[in-house]
């Protein structure tokens, strides 16, 4: 089972949408999402609890290649850039971003090793 961390700056959309399509169309996986910006309240998700997905992942896939940056450097070398660009979407379920995804895991799926299936949920 390989353990996918999707990484977005609130893990609120697009984090979301990549963990969703992964977690209903690939296997064998165990996905979890988080967000590694700040806004006016702070930070999305606090840095002991980022330090502690960051371990628990297999395989942690950013949403734009500037959130590689937000990385320790210790826990880059198993990460992945699935670059969709900013969140214009505003909702994890738009067609257009599941697309983009799902376009994106079916060309990149051997990076997280893993393989689409065809079950029935």
């Amino acid at each position: 089972m390989v353990k996918i961390l999707t990484v977005c700056r609130a893990g609120l959309v697009r984090s979301v949408a990549l963990a969703n399509v992964i977690k209903l169309h690939f296997a064998p996986v165990d996905v979890l999402n988080c967000g590694v910006g700040e806004h006016q309240l702070g930070r999305m998700n606090q840095l002991e609890t980022l330090e502690m997905l960051f371990k628990w992942a297999d395989k942690i896939v950013v949403m734009e290649s500037h959130y590689l940056g937000k990385l320790p450097l210790a826990y880059q070398g198993k990460t992945v850039i699935c670059e969709v660009g900013p969140d214009r979407w505003n909702n994890p379920n738009h067609p257009e971003l599941i697309g983009m995804v799902f376009d994106w895991m079916r060309k990149n799926k051997h990076l997280l090793e893993i393989e689409e299936h065809n079950l029935s949920l």
